[in-house]
């Protein structure tokens, strides 16, 4: 890296102006400090011209006199004043592609309206490349390969900070291959563990123009994997204290490579801290500042009145979904060994008579391994006091076997840890490691068919794949595995058959797997949103309780991460401290969803509703909100995600949000195999309202559109809650509820209409656009609309009877459905809606 000549440059190798914003705040917007005011989690107030923020409740305790580690005040920084600098960036433009070693010139234009402008300070992905004291504000950087982000900082006298100007910009090789995009999910640069946490290494890697084939993991000098297909995710535990750098090396077809890492800070843990200590119990009072143990670790508690709660689901130490509120986790109590088996592989095939390798390690992140044993059933293998061990060991007798390990530490903390394997006398085994009985598929993706085999004379030739007895595929070098993709819905039997050089043959056991029918089968569907919530309308309900009428079920909804850092979560519901509803039980949520899809019903996620709120600020919000939704889907079996944003989450002309979110969601059904079912509920201002303003949330959801349009399942408006719709077709707008609101919806979008900036929204197909309407009257404020309306606009809409001012230029034959809200309601109120909706729903199908 070179730099070069610039008025006043230094050059440094940390993030000065960060450094700087810990020990400055603005307290511009902060109220004193008062005695008699009570304050709450997160107030922030200033006070001896120091700002400081309340950790829990409290009152009449002097800020200056109560933030140390454990008190009451955390102090934020210095008070400062005026006005901050601004700063903008001329060189490079964002977007910018240099190649390798280009000398590119890095260019701002800063000033105060103070006029004690002390410096601008220039960025490559938050490295410091220089500081300048005086314009013009330029210097030089020898592009390295890869995507980065510069951006530049102005700081005045006082020390206030501008908002950073940013753009990014791409390096690519001499023949012209850019490297791959890499970014680290997580942990987060400096994030801080104790010994014997686990941390979750995952990166985000891909390749703009070829494919990304290999990624690899380090912790300091040590490789910890290597990866070659998504998820990029690595598990591991902390097992010494200090500063550890995680370094993730990114390489694409082309041979480029892209590389980053982030820092953590290791503390060590306690051990055996907890003696003497009484154990958490719910509802038991509890004290400020009481110490407790659970679940192998200690707690303080911070808030007497929480922690005393009997709410485990909101305040038991640890999982309840607001533990943080009321308790501070002080660290492990005490450690057992963590033991690892390298081989052989659990539920192995080992041959009798055959000597046999068995490899085990342990480790012990507060001490030392003291004993290491190994046992096949009750008998002994071998013991050692040392952390690892290794036996060769020749089984005698066929049938299964418990292969155990059991570790004893230098504090007495023992665990054992088994595998399972199976001795045969045949002289050719062969497993089916992948896929396992009870998985579901959809027609149309492939089946990845795995096996392990060996011989006991001779070398495996060939391994045949067979499917429903007819062979499929075949591989003759391990790792044995091919991809096949099932023609019919239905229940398919899977097995393989090795045969070895001296001509024997053998078959795995088959396993069962379920093929079903891609999702949205329908023309016309019927869509609703199912409540995760406790409302007027009463529990959520169990999914093999809810009307068999429904075709796409919206799951309402996700939940953004309560630090607003784009990471979404998603559990079913649990409870709620204003009801007695029973909880929905996880495990039985996912079989039921399971067993609804094999009937051809799609699962969607819902983002955002009237509460709810995404966050897309920054590259950081984008790659925690990519990687956590697709674990989600993942996880649960969602089919995929409808965007239902309002105002919650700021979804405005120039916006973030609005920019970074057709994006993000590309990102997420390339992870998921490029299958997913998208649809969004806008309100009708965001859509439609483009005609009448194009700035603000008017039309503010048609470039999310345009962006997805190739990608987009559903469009379906929320006709409701905010009056009638302006439309170009009659004077005023078409009034709530009325045939012409419904067909004028519709009309727009499928046959385009004119923006109040002079562009036009293009067409959609027919079958991407469906009705969004309340199903009840106490589901919305307003917009209820006669069931007589509906189905005359559904003729209307697809046959063009029963139309009333407002007719379609042409039919729309493939017209996509009616949305409602909600499942819920809808059986509140005795099913006034899905029955006759869905009964001429499934009439239209019919006459298909």
């Amino acid at each position: 890296m070179t730099l070069c000549c610039a008025a006043g440059l230094q050059l440094i190798a940390v993030h000065s102006w960060a450094q700087a914003d810990t020990a400055n705040y603005d307290c511009s917007a902060l109220a004193d400090w008062s005695s008699s005011t009570v304050y709450r989690k997160g107030d922030q107030v200033r006070a001896q011209a120091q700002a400081y923020e309340a950790k829990w409740f409290n009152q009449n305790e002097l800020p200056a006199n109560n933030s140390d580690t454990f008190d009451v005040w955390r102090q934020l920084g210095q008070c400062i004043s005026g006005n901050a600098p601004v700063v903008t960036l001329v060189s490079p433009q964002d977007g910018a592609v240099l190649n390798k070693n280009d000398s590119a010139v890095f260019a701002a234009n800063a000033g105060d309206q103070d006029g004690d402008l002390a410096q601008v300070e220039f960025f490559v992905n938050d490295i410091s490349v220089g500081i300048l004291s005086q314009p013009p504000y330029q210097l030089t950087w020898s592009a390295q390969l890869g995507m980065h982000t510069v951006s530049a900082v102005a700081v005045d006298a006082k020390g206030n900070l501008s908002t950073p100007a940013t753009a990014g910009i791409t390096v690519r090789d001499d023949n012209g291959n850019v490297p791959p995009a890499l970014t680290i999910d997580t942990p987060t640069n400096n994030q801080a563990f104790k010994v014997g946490d686990t941390v979750s290494l995952a990166v985000q890697a891909t390749d703009t123009d070829g494919q990304v084939v290999q990624v690899e993991m380090w912790r300091d000098v040590q490789r910890l994997t290597t990866l070659s297909t998504p998820p990029f995710r690595h598990d591991f535990v902390t097992v010494s204290p200090g500063s550890k750098q995680l370094r993730v090396i990114a390489q694409d077809d082309k041979g480029a490579t892209a590389e980053a890492s982030v820092s953590i800070e290791v503390s060590a843990a306690s051990s055996g801290g907890c003696a003497g200590l009484s154990t958490y119990r719910a509802g038991q009072s509890y004290q400020s500042g009481e110490l407790v143990a659970h679940n192998n670790r200690k707690y303080r508690c911070d808030i007497a009145g929480w922690c005393s709660s009997n709410a485990a689901w909101a305040y038991e130490p640890g999982t309840g979904q607001h533990w943080q509120d009321a308790w501070s986790d002080l660290g492990i109590c005490a450690i057992a060994p963590v033991i690892s088996f390298s081989q052989p592989n659990d539920n192995a095939t080992l041959l009798r008579n055959q000597p046999t390798q068995i490899a085990v390690s342990a480790t012990d992140a507060d001490g030392t391994i003291s004993q290491l044993e190994l046992f096949a059933n009750q008998t002994l293998l071998g013991s050692t006091a040392q952390n690892a061990l290794a036996v060769e060991w020749t089984p005698g007798n066929t049938g299964p076997v418990t292969l155990s390990a059991v570790a004893t530490d230098n504090e007495s903390n023992q665990s054992q840890q088994t595998i399972q394997v199976t001795v045969t006398d045949q002289p050719l085994v062969v497993d089916l490691t992948a896929p396992t009985s009870g998985t579901q598929y959809v027609l149309g993706n492939a089946i990845t068919i795995k096996a392990n085999a060996q011989a006991l004379s001779g070398q495996i030739s060939t391994v045949d794949f067979y499917a429903n007895g007819v062979k499929v595929g075949s591989d003759t070098l391990a790792p044995y595995e091919f991809n096949y993709a099932p023609a019919t819905v239905g229940q398919h039997s899977i097995y393989a058959t090795a045969t070895s050089t001296s001509g024997d043959t053998t078959s795995s056991p088959a396993a069962t797997v379920t093929v079903i029918a891609p999702p949205i089968g329908k023309t016309h569907k019927l869509i609703g949103y199912w409540h995760n919530f406790v409302n007027p309308a009463g529990c959520p309900i169990p999914l093999d309780q809810i009307s068999g009428a429904w075709d796409i079920i919206d799951i309402a909804f996700a939940e953004n991460d309560r630090s607003s850092n784009g990471t979404v979560h998603f559990k079913p519901f649990e409870k709620d401290i204003r009801s007695n509803c029973p909880p929905i039980d996880p495990v039985k949520f996912k079989t039921d969803m399971q067993a609804l899809q094999a009937q051809g019903k799609v699962f969607v996620l819902s983002l955002g509703g009237a509460e709810g709120t995404i966050t897309l600020n920054t590259d950081a919000d984008e790659a925690n909100f990519v990687s956590s939704l697709t674990a989600i889907i993942q996880e649960w079996g969602f089919d995929g995600l409808d965007i239902d944003l309002e105002s919650g989450s700021n979804l405005l002309h120039g916006s973030q949000i609005q920019a970074r979110l057709p994006r993000a969601i590309k990102q997420i059904e390339q992870n998921i195999g490029g299958d997913m079912v998208l649809t969004m509920a806008p309100e009708h201002p965001y859509v439609h309202g483009g005609m009448i303003a194009y700035s603000g949330i008017w039309g503010a959801y048609i470039p999310l559109i345009n962006e997805l349009r190739d990608t987009l399942d559903l469009l379906h408006v929320q006709l409701y809650n905010n009056g009638g719709l302006p439309n170009p077709y009659e004077p005023g707008s078409a009034p709530e509820g009325s045939v012409n609101m419904m067909v004028a919806h519709a009309k727009m979008l499928i046959e385009g209409f004119d923006l109040a900036d002079g562009s036009r929204f293009m067409p959609l197909r027919d079958d991407q656009v469906a009705i969004g309407l309340p199903s009840g009257p106490q589901s919305a404020n307003s917009g209820q609309a006669p069931i007589a309306n509906i189905i005359a606009a559904l003729d209307c809409l697809t046959k063009g009877t029963q139309c009333g001012t407002i007719v379609p230029s042409h039919n729309y034959p493939a017209f996509g459905g009616v949305m409602t809200w909600s499942i819920n309601w809808d059986k509140f109120d005795g099913y006034n809606f899905s029955v006759p909706v869905g009964n001429k729903l499934t009439e239209m199908n019919q006459a298909r």
